[in-house]
């Protein structure tokens, strides 16, 4: 393989017309300047320069390796360029995860915040951050396999796992659960209410995922056993909000994820104890990248805003 350091060296020869002016240039002395060239000659297998008495002159097979070092040389240089902004967020480029509410809300916010505090993020033409819809399991994987470069995830206090060893998980907030009722109900003014006191509504519950999951365990933990009708898939199924809307009965929802007709649906807190849906970000930990470290610190500057309101 030929070595770039030993062709910049051929090219100072070519260009100075001497060994000893080249050694000059490049700060190198004329025996090692003489020892690199014919090195480089015996890894090519041709000779790349004569020795004259009126100077050095490149020979057809040198001429030609100088005008590739020139253009090997502006690569770099522009390759150097370019590491430059990227390490000093002038530019960067980030494939965030997130389950569905997070990309609504908390995607845009990310954003506006990184544009307020880097802009020159967003002088060019290209897409600083790129969203990717996925769930805790997708995006964890997609973490390990390098698809994306962040995640937005949560997890269920009674339903915790850990991530991968090699995966980090900062915790953002709390997101509390509610009970999403009609309007109409009698309880919708309530400032909070006990799943005992809801024992004979109709209760939507997801037909799999987290939210059926979440369902479960509260109706458990309760003791009750009231009507059932399913609705949705998944862990943040809109159609269970639509059909509280249509006042077909009640459901579970965190208050991120409260989305469907503010008009006719009411999120009422569950009383303590009730459990806690926990927003984290996932990062690789030997992720330096500086844009990521920046998304990150704005996923912790929004996480700090929800907790002071």
């Amino acid at each position: 393989m030929l070595d770039v350091e030993k062709l910049v060296t051929l090219r100072a020869v070519v260009t100075h017309g001497s060994f000893s002016s080249a050694a000059a240039a490049i700060g190198l002395t004329q025996p090692a300047v003489s020892r690199q060239v014919s090195i480089l000659e015996r890894r090519v297998g041709s000779q790349l320069v004569r020795r004259t008495r009126q100077g050095v002159y490149a020979t057809e097979a040198g001429k030609l390796l100088v005008e590739h070092t020139d253009a090997i040389v502006d690569r770099l240089n522009l390759a150097r360029a370019e590491v430059a902004d990227i390490a000093g967020l002038r530019a960067g480029h980030v494939r965030l995860g997130a389950f569905f509410t997070a990309m609504v809300f908390l995607s845009a916010e990310v954003a506006a915040l990184l544009e307020l505090r880097h802009p020159a993020l967003f002088t060019g033409r290209h897409q600083v951050i790129d969203d990717f819809l996925l769930d805790r399991r997708a995006a964890l994987r997609a973490l390990a396999a390098a698809e994306i470069d962040i995640a937005v995830v949560f997890e269920h206090d009674f339903d915790a796992a850990p991530p991968p060893p090699d995966i980090e998980l900062v915790a953002l907030f709390d997101d509390p659960l509610c009970v999403l009722l009609p309007v109409a109900h009698p309880l919708a003014a309530a400032e909070s209410v006990h799943a005992a006191q809801l024992a004979a509504d109709t209760w939507i519950r997801p037909h799999h995922g987290s939210a059926a999951r979440l369902t479960d365990h509260v109706l458990d933990y309760a003791g009750l056993r009231p009507a059932i009708q399913n609705a949705g898939h998944g862990d943040e199924p809109v159609e269970t909000q639509a059909f509280v809307a249509a006042g077909h009965g009640i459901t579970l929802a965190h208050r991120l994820n409260v989305i469907i007709n503010p008009e006719r649906v009411v999120p009422v807190p569950l009383a303590s104890p009730a459990p806690l849906r926990r927003i984290q970000a996932a990062i690789m930990r030997n992720q330096r990248a500086p844009a990521v470290r920046a998304v990150l610190d704005a996923l912790r500057e929004i996480a700090r805003r929800r907790d002071d309101t």
